[in-house]
């Protein structure tokens, strides 16, 4: 990790990834709380969503094949100017109109939700290319340490800023931030070596089609394929608690803005912790069964929040649930990096995203239905069961990865 944080390029990187992560978290955090405050604004969020996981799902496979057939750090480029030209325009809005309407919050999530999507695909394909295989744990390490740090900086300035700032200065400050990534990204080095090899380029095939070429690998590896599809799932479900937890704070702690915002801090707390340690687990013990560990923390967590009405156990809950859930994602990235071919990762990288938008969809959609009924505590005890149920199949399989020291074989489509 050392000769990595040595290397300016990847000092660059961090840099652009960690304002650009501060800059989307704080309007993920800093919307839905000011959403869910407005009336039936609980259902209004729960709604929008699913409509944008819905819509994320309609266009992704289009994105996927893009990725495959296109320069990783054009695509990297073209996701920092879209959050930067759609949250300016936002917040010019609100600043002439001099009111913030529903729409225009929902208009605001939305765009975060989707700089989001369009990052983190291109952004791993990208370092996979100009980082060697020896340093993939080190980087995905560094990656959730940067990631997670600027979840703890958002969710403590979007807290600051939701009592003390109105929209249009919270969607400037975003805006610009990724004005900044998209700069310091620009002056990385980069060949698109995924286009050099003609007989692995990816022919110009629908993007459905590209899709299910990405099935077709995961076909090959059934019990591996499932594996990384079971240790998605924490991640699904802090997606979905994302929804669950400032509704949660509001109305079965029935605490202030600053616990949700403290609440995003100390879950990044404990991710920032995971992402410093992992490693060494890593090598001790094997990324495999480093997930059973941090899996198991995560079904800990969320049966604390499933439970708890007190403001302290839920401080515990969420530095548990960040500790978890970072470490899976050190771990399963890693894997992931490892055995997928780097001329399909696009491919193979969105239809795993197809699996997320999916399940997330159905799972935000039950949870609007059972706060609308009852509260969130019973959300996130559905999130429970399936979280569990992925413990379960996550076990099963992950002697699988043992077999995949190096990338799986892949032989591309003739036609």
């Amino acid at each position: 990790m050392k000769i990595l944080l040595k290397d300016n390029h990847v000092q660059r990187l961090l840099l652009a990834n960690i304002t650009g992560s501060v800059g989307s978290g704080i309007t993920i955090v800093a919307v839905p709380w000011l959403l869910v405050h407005r009336p039936s604004g609980d259902q209004i969020y729960g709604w929008v969503t699913n409509g944008t996981t819905l819509a994320l799902f309609a266009f992704m496979p289009c994105y996927g094949a893009w990725l495959d057939r296109c320069s990783r750090k054009a695509m990297l480029l073209a996701g920092e100017l879209f959050g930067f030209f759609a949250t300016i325009t936002m917040s010019a809005w609100v600043f002439f109109s001099g009111h913030v309407e529903t729409w225009q919050l929902i208009a605001s999530y939305f765009c975060g939700i989707l700089y989001y999507a369009l990052h983190y695909p291109a952004k791993y394909a990208f370092l996979q290319q100009i980082i060697n295989r020896e340093h993939y744990k080190s980087l995905i390490s560094l990656i959730e340490i940067q990631g997670q740090a600027a979840s703890m900086l958002s969710g403590g300035l979007a807290g600051f800023f939701i009592d003390h700032a109105p929209l249009w200065v919270i969607l400037t400050i975003d805006a610009s931030t990724y004005l900044f990534s998209f700069f310091v990204q620009s002056t990385l080095p980069y060949r698109a070596t995924h286009l050099d090899d003609s007989a692995h380029a990816v022919p110009p095939t629908s993007a459905w089609k590209s899709t299910v070429e990405g099935w077709r690998w995961l076909a090959e590896y059934p019990q591996l394929s499932f594996f990384f599809g079971c240790t998605l799932v924490p991640f699904v479900v802090v997606m979905v608690g994302n929804y669950l937890f400032p509704i949660y704070v509001a109305d079965v702690l029935q605490a202030p803005a600053s616990v949700f915002g403290n609440g995003e801090v100390v879950f990044a707390a404990g991710a920032l912790t995971a992402g410093a340690v992992v490693l060494p687990l890593i090598d001790a013990r094997g990324a495999d069964h480093l997930v059973v560990y941090t899996m198991a923390l995560c079904l800990i967590a969320v049966g604390l929040l499933a439970t708890n009405v007190q403001v302290s156990v839920c401080y515990l809950a969420t530095l548990l649930f960040g500790f978890g859930n970072a470490g899976s994602r050190v771990a399963r990235n890693t894997l992931i990096l490892k055995i997928i071919p780097n001329r399909i990762m696009g491919r193979v990288g969105i239809f795993f995203g197809f699996a997320d938008r999916l399940l997330r969809t159905a799972l935000t959609s039950a949870c609007t239905v059972i706060v609308a009924r009852t509260n969130a505590t019973l959300g996130y005890g559905l999130l429970w069961f399936v979280l569990a149920a992925a413990f379960v199949g996550m076990f099963l399989t992950r002697k699988s990865v043992r077999y995949h020291q190096g990338e799986a074989p892949w032989t591309p489509p003739t036609s």
